[in-house]
């Protein structure tokens, strides 16, 4: 096996809800002693022995995506309280007053309907609605369990759902149906906005308490790879200027600056 990274996103407790794939302190906690805290290098010893060619096979870093708020507020006191600094990959928009729709739509899906698939029934009937030609070609001889296959996590309709928004509506189509889902259920985006992202101070509480912030884009794109090149380089430009702007260096502990971002 080779040193490898374990990557987190969601959290849950009172104030943050229980979402799709979403872990309390606790079970964050009990995964770390699963792990094996003591194969858990720091963010900086990560980067110390990556750059000299000296990670083990044994070697294990934590990583953190999105720039989002119940990570701040559930996991970071975890890894405090357990001695342990992790990398913050961020996109940077949403520092900037920007509401992003990646993570609205995921708190609408998760507040607004009973399960999951409730969302999912909906969604597709909406999509089926809205562009009737697209949806059918689309799914004629469709096989879910070879899409995403390298992820046996999803469900069926989680591999179908990811397939229409990516693969077949594209941005415009599927904020159109996400818009109109959302209106016709009552869901207001600005009272909720405030509670899905860090902010620019808590990215400074967590540079002073030893984790490493890296780029994440500017906008999330959910498929950057599809962007024009320039297109793609604006983002991690944009997402470079902000970081540096708030943390004072290039966005590496500051005797790593050497590195080209």
């Amino acid at each position: 096996m080779a040193p490898y990274g374990v990557m987190f996103h969601h959290f849950h407790d009172s104030s943050h809800p229980h979402g799709q794939g979403a872990i309390s302190a606790q079970e964050l906690a009990e995964l770390i002693e699963h792990i094996g805290r003591n194969r858990i290098l720091s963010a900086e010893e990560w980067i110390r022995r990556a750059d000299g060619g000296g990670l083990s096979d044994t070697d294990i870093c934590l990583t953190f995506d999105d720039a989002l708020r119940c990570q701040y507020d559930i996991a970071f006191p975890v890894l405090r309280d357990m001695g342990l600094t992790a990398f913050w990959f961020v996109y940077s928009s949403v520092f900037n007053g920007n509401v992003e729709p990646l993570e609205v739509y995921r708190y609408f899906r998760t507040t607004k309907f009973a399960s999951i698939n409730d969302f999912y029934e909906q969604f597709f009937s909406a999509a089926s609605d809205s562009f009737p030609n697209e949806y059918a070609s689309a799914l004629n001889g469709f096989d879910p369990d070879a899409y995403l296959s390298a992820f046996p996590f999803y469900s069926s309709n989680d591999r179908i759902f990811r397939y229409l928004r990516d693969d077949v509506l594209g941005g415009d189509c599927y904020h159109a149906v996400m818009t109109a889902l959302m209106a016709s259920n009552g869901f207001d985006t600005a009272s909720i906005a405030g509670q899905l992202w860090m902010v620019d101070d808590h990215l400074r509480v967590l540079r002073d308490n030893g984790h490493v912030i890296g780029l994440h884009s500017y906008s999330h794109p959910t498929r950057l790879s599809a962007l024009p090149p320039e297109d793609q380089g604006e983002e991690y430009r944009r997402n470079f200027d902000h970081l540096v702007q708030v943390l004072g260096h290039a966005p590496m502990p500051s005797k790593y600056e050497k590195y080209p971002f």
